[in-house]
């Protein structure tokens, strides 16, 4: 059956209301995903993965779907946790305990690890996320360029991107600007003459 593409988004727009009861830093991150920054709500609903729990509950009792929750100190390991167990299921990747969850997984499991940038690590004989961490970051960079560090700091735990606001603007992509004409042009003479 072909894809439901307004479900999903009505369905992403009424979790992210959900999410948005226990904090305004809510950042979509695709259809089906968003990190949170639970800080600041810390001491009105409880520790992250309570939080987690109680939105797991919540999804499921008001919509009737799961989700999978991932709870870390940065968005990338929390993105990593979400994916660890499915369905309905909450990982907490700590600062204590990362090196046992994350460096296992396999290096494309990282997110922006394509399938190219798989590759070139597989022929530097790096095949999982802590293989990545305790490689030579000055190596990584020189066959991946910038991305190769930004991989490298990720692997280590080093994001420490903020999860933005509800309410901050949306940044401006791309501004378009077309022109309609009373008829079709048919050739030079009629854009000549700009009619």
């Amino acid at each position: 059956t072909p894809p439901h593409r307004e479900y999903y988004t009505k369905y992403s727009q009424l979790v992210n209301a959900i999410y948005q009861r226990y904090t305004d830093l809510v950042e979509p991150f695709g259809i089906d995903e968003s990190w949170l920054d639970v800080t600041g709500s810390l001491a009105l609903f409880g520790d992250g993965k309570k939080i987690a729990d109680e939105l797991r509950e919540v999804v499921k009792k008001e919509l009737g779907i799961t989700i999978s929750a991932g709870v870390s100190f940065n968005k990338i390991f929390a993105k990593l946790g979400s994916d660890y167990k499915k369905p309905d299921a909450t990982t907490v990747i700590s600062r204590e305990n990362f090196r046992q969850i994350v460096y296992p997984l396999p290096v494309s499991d990282l997110l922006f690890v394509g399938k190219s940038a798989r590759n070139i690590l597989n022929h530097l004989q790096i095949y999982t996320i802590g293989d990545l961490a305790e490689s030579s970051r000055t190596l990584i960079a020189q066959k991946l360029g910038k991305t190769g560090e930004m991989l490298h700091d990720y692997a280590c735990g080093l994001d420490d991107s903020p999860v933005k606001s509800i309410y901050a603007e949306k940044e401006i992509k791309s501004i378009g600007n077309s022109i309609t004409f009373r008829r079709n042009l048919t050739g030079m003479e009629d854009i000549r003459l700009g009619v």
